[in-house]
């Protein structure tokens, strides 16, 4: 597995059919895999929050979710980021993996009529997974600690899940996931999926395809949800302008600008 590094946070760099090996591998009784999704509101994030940069070096996985990191790794570095995962993608393939292997899938958070929903399409598109949704209700807590609950810890063990995802929000969600993991040592994959249970039951639409491909995701989250624009800009213009501010700082800036037209010339060829 190759991994590279963006602004101190390790980003790994896997071909689909070697994700799908470590998700199989791990739901056959493997090691344990508590997997993040770093974009680059993350890493934002974790240059100013100690305990978010931590949590996320702490994780087996690492999966690049945002083009942004592609250019950012090409700026900074003289290596490239191959593979792309958004968390949608992640989390279709641990159904996929659970499905095949006859193992229970959990989902955890989101509103009750999303996670229901959710869950009837992953039951549709993967025939005989089982899998659950659980309202957390109130949880207190961020990336740096977190109170979940003895009675919500119980509803967890009593479904027995192998895999869980988990939608609270960027680091939030990360800290629930690695909290629980290391409590319920019978969860063989956790990961966080911020928006993707509202994905699954439409509630709120995926960007076509061919959007997904250019990496222009956040163009579409814009037009859909005007109200997100504020987190759309830290990660569109906020990121880049960090970016550039390093490369100037360790005088790379005209080799970096080099590197990411190769980038955007790979990204739309």
């Amino acid at each position: 597995m190759i991994s590279h590094r963006l602004f101190g946070v390790r980003i790994d760099d896997l071909e689909e059919g070697e994700l799908e090996q470590k998700f199989d591998l791990a739901l056959q009784g493997g090691t344990q895999l508590f997997v993040v999704t770093p974009n680059p509101e993350f890493l934002l994030q974790a240059r100013g929050d100690q305990a978010f940069h931590s949590l996320l070096n702490r994780a087996d996985i690492s999966l690049p979710d945002g083009v942004g990191l592609i250019f950012g790794i090409a700026a900074l570095t003289d290596e490239r980021l191959h593979h792309r995962h958004t968390g949608i993608d992640a989390l279709l393939l641990i159904a996929q993996e659970c499905a095949k292997n006859r193992r229970r899938l959990l989902l955890i958070g989101s509103d009750e009529q999303s996670a229901t929903l959710a869950c009837e399409q992953l039951r549709k598109e993967f025939s005989g997974l089982e899998v659950k949704g659980l309202d957390p209700g109130r949880i207190q807590g961020n990336s740096a600690s977190m109170t979940i609950t003895d009675t919500f810890m119980e509803h967890i063990r009593l479904f027995e899940p192998d895999a869980m995802g988990v939608a609270l929000g960027q680091g939030k969600q990360e800290r629930f996931v690695f909290e629980v993991m290391q409590h319920i040592p019978g969860i063989r994959i956790g990961i966080g999926i911020g928006g993707t249970l509202d994905t699954l039951s439409h509630k709120r639409p995926r960007a076509p395809k061919w959007m997904r491909n250019f990496g222009l995701e956040w163009m579409w989250r814009l037009l859909i949800e005007p109200r997100r624009a504020r987190r759309i800009v830290r990660a569109t213009v906020f990121f880049p302008i960090l970016v550039i501010w390093d490369t100037l700082k360790h005088r790379r800036f005209l080799k970096a600008c080099r590197r990411v037209r190769l980038e955007l010339k790979n990204l739309f060829v």
